[in-house]
């Protein structure tokens, strides 16, 4: 069966031997895919499970040979968001439902929100560079700071690091990052934790789809708060909640339609539960 594949600008893109690439191939989750991220779930940290669905996902990325889950985790973490979303707008649609609950401890309302994935996605990066400059002054002395915007690999890094040590996660991340501190006399600087304490802030204005901060308010204390969107959480949430759920679709599809399983699990997601649906409107209407 044939499954719909779209074309995406990546916000950052990335380098292969020099030449730029921004563009990525991407197709529907199917119901192998889903079978897939229910089952590796539990065992796989977020990020390294974000890496293996979108090398699922991907058909195919300009200058790459093979996409594999290195491949995705080589990319900014702000390409692999806007991935995740156009996968989800991709599968099931524009409009996404969250509930939030108010973080005010005498309030705690749930706030039923609808979010729209081209609200979500930050327009590209008029600029792009491999390795970035970022001047600091400290004590009267000016630094440059060349560093990488942080990739899949760098989050995972952090990630790994947090279950040790969550206090240190985050230099991790920027020990990564940085690839030079440089004084004014073009001297090589050894580590310095304080000359790096503006760096977060940059990286975040260079890749604004890295970390989506949602701005509310409580319809009924009015406190206003900030949420961060994860789309790979909410993703996980959407799509991975119980592999009998799948499997029951697969078994109806299968007894009223006489489709393989295999049919059924190449199907995407969308298309699925549209037949799904119908045979289940059908059948009411008989009973």
């Amino acid at each position: 069966m044939s499954i719909a594949v779209e074309r995406v600008k990546l916000p950052n893109g990335y380098w292969v031997d020099g030449v730029h690439f921004r563009e990525a191939e991407l197709r529907m989750l199917t119901g192998a895919d889903e079978e897939f991220m229910v089952e590796s779930a539990n065992a796989m940290l977020p990020v390294t499970w974000t890496h293996a669905l979108l090398s699922r996902c991907i058909t195919h990325l300009n200058g790459v040979e093979a996409v594999t889950p290195l491949t995705v985790a080589s990319l900014t973490v702000g390409d692999r968001e806007a991935l995740l979303l156009h996968l989800r707008r991709l599968t099931f649609g524009e409009r996404m439902q969250c509930t939030l609950t108010c973080p005010q401890s005498d309030c705690g309302e749930l706030m039923d929100l609808e979010l729209k994935v081209s609200d979500l996605l930050q327009p590209p990066n008029p600029d792009p560079a491999p390795v970035y400059e970022f001047t600091v002054e400290k004590d009267g002395s000016r630094y440059r700071i060349l560093f990488h915007l942080p990739t899949g690999m760098d989050q995972e890094a952090a990630a790994r690091q947090a279950h040790i040590d969550i206090q240190t996660a985050a230099e991790v991340l920027l020990r990564r990052c940085v690839a030079d501190v440089v004084g004014e006399d073009d001297n090589r600087l050894v580590w310095s934790s304080e000359l790096l304490l503006d760096l977060p802030a940059r990286m975040a204005e260079l890749d604004p789809q890295a970390e989506l901060v949602l701005n509310l308010t409580c319809p009924v204390c009015g406190e206003a708060f900030s949420s961060i969107f994860d789309a790979c959480a909410y993703v996980m949430q959407e799509t991975g909640a119980d592999l009998n759920v799948l499997y029951r679709e697969v078994h109806l599809l299968a007894l009223y339609y006489h489709w393989s399983e295999t049919e059924i699990m190449s199907m995407n997601t969308s298309k699925r539960r549209r037949y799904l649906n119908l045979l289940l409107d059908s059948v009411s209407s008989q009973e």
